[in-house]
């Protein structure tokens, strides 16, 4: 009998762990709506709306025995050396308290979540996030589309704060926020969309047709519309990690010839679209006009990936040695400064964090994020030999963020640490269940959890 409540005490708290979770990804869907529509006066403040969520995340999955130095000691070690360095440049003079603060919560309070759904989410809910991603893919659409032949100073177009607008675009159009604050937002959620769209094509009873194939012609359709480079650069990088994971395996090659094959004709069905044609002109305007600026595909890519890390070097020889104080990159230091939101330090993440952290702690923190995209990396391909390509397919959607975004900008940390959390957990629940001791809480535990579908105090 005492088991039996003790079993039920485990999955009613695990399933609470779950449901913050999901808090979290509606608040990062929907956060701009909030910020730019129904609340501008505070969209400020609403910057952290997320992060009470993640301390209750925590707690909860600590409950849970989903929380321990185990598994958090990289971030236990990280914050070690953040606070006593952000002290230090507060004492000296180069920082201070409120944005220090500010830099702290956006490099180390959202990072632990990545462990935690890993941890907790079970195939079931990775289906169920992609399930509501897709069904969201239209609704999304439908609003871009209303954005994009909308006025620049229409509500429709309002950015996050008040008289704040969006990016212009080529030929007098914007770029479509959708429900997020800004255009970065719509990108981090389409490149998640094409991901699952892309595992699921291979498995066409995963979702019903009525939704998969709707968010198919949707995910080429917003290529044009979305106006950036950095999504096409990103959906063509996805279709080559979906045909190395046809390749790999000559069973299911005759699979993906069928699925590309689909493809063309979902892109034939796209180009059809009404605004298709419209989003289509000013996309390749935009190409063109960045093209004359920036150079070609391979002179941007250079650019904006290497260029930045390569900048970091050359500016951590003349840096100071304890950096300028963490957070004064970001956008709050500049308002708090300036009073207007730009770039005080620098607009690439490589560079920006140098300048923070300094010449030394600062290579070393984007050292370390570059080994937990490696380590992504290698974990999705052995999900892959395990005939399972979904961490596989996130990979590229994922693993630009986690090298090159800027984590002082909210929506980018917030799909930068799902996105990871996510392709953790992708590739974890293909992976053979591995003894471990249990956790002292549920010692003597060994019944199946209902909550999760596995046992919650014996197996990983």
């Amino acid at each position: 009998m005492r088991n039996a409540r003790e079993v039920r005490n485990i999955d009613r708290q695990i399933l609470w762990l779950k449901r913050w979770i999901w808090v979290y990804f509606w608040l990062l869907m929907f956060e701009g709506v909030l910020r730019k529509w129904i609340f501008p006066p505070l969209s400020g403040p609403l910057l952290i709306i997320r992060d009470p969520v993640a301390v209750i995340i925590y707690v909860q999955a600590y409950r849970c025995g989903r929380f321990s130095l185990t598994t958090m000691w990289p971030f236990a070690v990280a914050t070690l050396v953040m606070v006593p360095l952000a002290i230090m440049q507060i004492v000296i003079g180069v920082n201070t308290i409120p944005i220090a603060l500010y830099g702290l919560r956006s490099y180390l309070l959202h990072l632990p979540l990545v462990v935690v759904m890993a941890e907790t989410l079970t195939r079931e809910d990775l289906l169920k996030l992609g399930r509501w991603l897709l069904l969201l893919a239209v609704p999304m659409t439908a609003l871009m589309v209303a954005q994009f032949y909308a006025p620049a100073l229409s509500w429709l177009n309002a950015g996050a704060g008040e008289g704040a607008g969006q990016i212009g675009a080529s030929g007098g159009h914007i770029r479509p926020a959708a429900t997020f604050s800004y255009g970065a937002g719509t990108y981090c959620y389409l490149m998640l969309v094409a991901a699952f769209v892309l595992y699921s094509l291979a498995r066409p009873r995963l979702y019903p047709r009525w939704l998969l194939w709707p968010a198919a012609i949707i995910t080429i359709a917003d290529i044009p519309l979305s106006g950036g480079r950095t999504n096409a650069f990103t959906i063509a990088t996805m279709v080559v990690f979906f045909l190395v994971a046809g390749i790999s395996s000559t069973a299911r090659l005759a699979v993906f010839v069928r699925v590309f094959t689909f493809l063309v004709l979902v892109g034939l069905v796209a180009s059809q679209l009404p605004f298709f044609a419209d989003a289509a002109g000013s996309f390749s305007q935009r190409w063109e006009d960045a093209s004359g600026s920036e150079g070609n595909v391979q002179e941007v890519l250079s650019k904006r990936i290497l260029g930045s890390v390569e900048n970091s070097f050359d500016i951590a020889g003349t840096a100071p040695w304890f950096g300028t104080g963490i957070g004064m990159g970001s956008n709050f230091a500049s308002v708090l400064i300036t009073g207007k939101a730009s770039f005080l330090l620098a607009e690439g993440e490589w560079e920006r964090v140098v300048l923070e952290f300094g010449p030394f702690f600062g290579l070393a923190f984007m050292g370390m994020r570059v080994l937990v995209a490696i380590y992504l990396v290698l974990q999705a391909l052995h999900s892959l030999r395990r005939k399972d390509s979904l961490a596989w397919l996130l990979v590229p959607a994922v693993v630009p963020l986690l090298l090159m975004c800027i984590m002082e900008q909210p929506t980018f940390q917030g799909f930068m640490i799902f996105g990871v959390g996510l392709c953790l957990a992708a590739a974890r629940v293909t992976r053979p269940m591995v003894m471990r001791p249990p956790h002292p809480r549920w010692a003597g535990n060994n019944r199946p959890n209902r909550a999760t579908g596995d046992r919650s105090s014996s197996f990983a």
